[in-house]
């Protein structure tokens, strides 16, 4: 962190944002003495106790949302700092009395945002590790198949490219394609059952009539012969 913020611009003022892996008093600290500002999430064994006791208010327009806030000094911290909240109603359990169920989601902050509108920043967060992970798990990228550095840095290449080459293809092909998983693609697009069929010297895939994301296929088919390389 350190690091990083020794390459920032000297008068922008930085903020912060982190999942509950980063709630510390350390790092919170330091945050704050060099006035950058931060969003993280709480992570704390007795949280659902504490919000539950805390004052709920609805959220205008958001239907089965609450939030609040309250000032809270954790365990080896020097003083107390700004706790922000929301809820969501689950469900509505029936036992001796109707008892509510919610989802609770609580962060630390030091910016003037109303619980919601932390929620909806936190939301904005970077997504790379799931980008990570699913070239990892999907496209064997973490795989190690030789006993070579240099092959295995080729081959890892060659994943890479690999997943970046589908993502592109689900994106030019649009609709509900482009938030798909590689997995997702590999089943509705690639493992599709037809027969390959040769007359004349000439390859012809015959395809059923009707199958599953017939007409995501057919936007597929159709972005892979527009694709011109030069």
């Amino acid at each position: 962190m350190k690091e990083c913020m020794a390459y920032m611009n000297k008068g922008v003022r930085v903020v912060f944002r982190g999942d509950s892996g980063f709630f510390t008093g350390e790092l919170l600290e330091y945050l704050e003495s060099i006035l950058a500002g931060y969003l993280i999430k709480v992570k704390l064994k007795n949280l659902e106790g504490l919000l539950e006791g805390q004052k709920w208010n609805e959220v205008k327009g958001e239907p089965g949302w609450e939030q609040a806030e309250f000032w809270y000094r954790c365990a080896g911290w020097d003083r107390a700092r700004r706790f922000v909240a929301v809820r969501q109603l689950v469900k509505r359990e029936k036992k001796l009395v109707e008892v509510s169920v919610y989802e609770y989601f609580c962060y630390v902050t030091t910016e003037r945002l109303s619980p919601m509108e932390a929620h909806r920043c936190y939301g904005k967060r970077a997504t790379c590790e799931t980008l990570i992970e699913e070239s990892k798990g999907q496209m064997n990228a973490g795989h190690i198949r030789t006993g070579e550095f240099l092959a295995n840095a080729a081959l890892f290449q060659c994943a890479v490219l690999a997943y970046n080459l589908l993502k592109w293809m689900g994106l030019l092909s649009g609709g509900v394609i482009q938030k798909w998983e590689v997995k997702t693609m590999r089943l509705w697009l690639i493992r599709v059952a037809g027969k390959l069929v040769e007359r004349s010297r000439q390859m012809t895939l015959k395809l059923p009539e009707k199958f599953l994301h017939q007409e995501e296929w057919e936007k597929w088919e159709r972005m892979s012969l527009d694709v011109v390389f030069q």
